[in-house]
């Protein structure tokens, strides 16, 4: 009981003693992403693009989902899974690639994780940029509501981090883990509302999607930028609570088990 109720003060306090050390990793993980790259951060804005494009051709245009503007639609759904998705599997195996720093400097382990997710959603702030330029082209409106975005999508922040320190720290004990996690992940993809949205399917099956935790927030920020629209204030606290909730159990497991990762990396 006493793990759960310190958990969250001490990852504050971490963060806040080790701010300058996340710092530095943080602008690692931005500067190793694109070290070799001719094109560097321009790729955070033409991968989704290059996605979009043909996932808008086939569903839009051969497959004729009557969703206006689908190209947006797609894209909004897009960036979302785009940082949920990277922050996973770049965290599954940081633990083991940083061994042997952790071994020799004794800093909080969760930062590798941490600096994972928040390089992330440094990402998805450049990749928002191709979207509203798509909107200013086709003539959609752009509403007052995308400044809110980064509250829409807080239940999706937390429960990226709690899932990376779950798979992080089982990577560390078990080999499977990295296979499980990609068929997860995949299984994931189809199950979000990211080609489609709730009121697209029928009501006996999305009623249970909406199980998914992907589900609020991916639907929060697509309305917020494709049709203007705040996320339901139920939903959304229901879904930040729910994540804020995951997110203090994965604290409290990791910090169980973190001391054992010396012993298998």
């Amino acid at each position: 009981m006493s793990d759960i109720v310190t958990a969250i003060p001490d990852f504050c306090r971490q963060i806040f003693e080790y701010r300058e050390y996340l710092k530095q990793s943080l602008l690692r993980d931005l500067r190793v992403k694109y070290k070799r790259s001719a094109l560097g951060y321009v790729w955070t804005m033409l991968h989704p693009l290059a996605m979009m494009a043909l996932l808008s051709t086939v569903f839009s245009h051969i497959m004729r989902i009557p969703v206006k503007d689908y190209a947006i639609f797609v894209l909004a759904g897009l960036l979302t899974w785009n940082y949920f998705n990277s922050s996973i599997l770049m965290s599954l195996g940081s633990i083991r690639a940083n061994s042997r720093l952790f071994s020799q400097v004794p800093v909080p382990k969760f930062l590798f994780i941490l600096s994972i997710n928040i390089s992330n959603f440094i990402n998805l702030l450049f990749a928002i940029v191709p979207l509203l330029i798509i909107m200013i082209i086709v003539g959609r409106p752009i509403h007052p509501t995308v400044l809110l975005f980064p509250i829409a999508l807080l239940p999706l922040v937390f429960f990226s981090i709690a899932l990376s320190l779950i798979v992080a720290a089982l990577n560390v004990f078990f080999d499977d883990t990295l296979h499980l996690t990609e068929v997860g992940m995949s299984l994931l993809y189809f199950l979000s509302p990211i080609l489609y949205s709730a009121e697209n399917l029928p009501p006996h099956i999305a009623q249970y999607l909406r199980f998914n935790p992907l589900f609020p927030p991916i639907e929060a920020f697509r309305g917020l930028f494709y049709s203007g629209t705040l996320p339901q204030p139920d939903l959304f606290f229901l879904s930040l609570l729910s994540s804020a909730l995951f997110l203090l159990l994965s604290l409290v497991f990791f910090r169980r088990v973190e001391d054992k990762f010396l012993y298998f990396v």
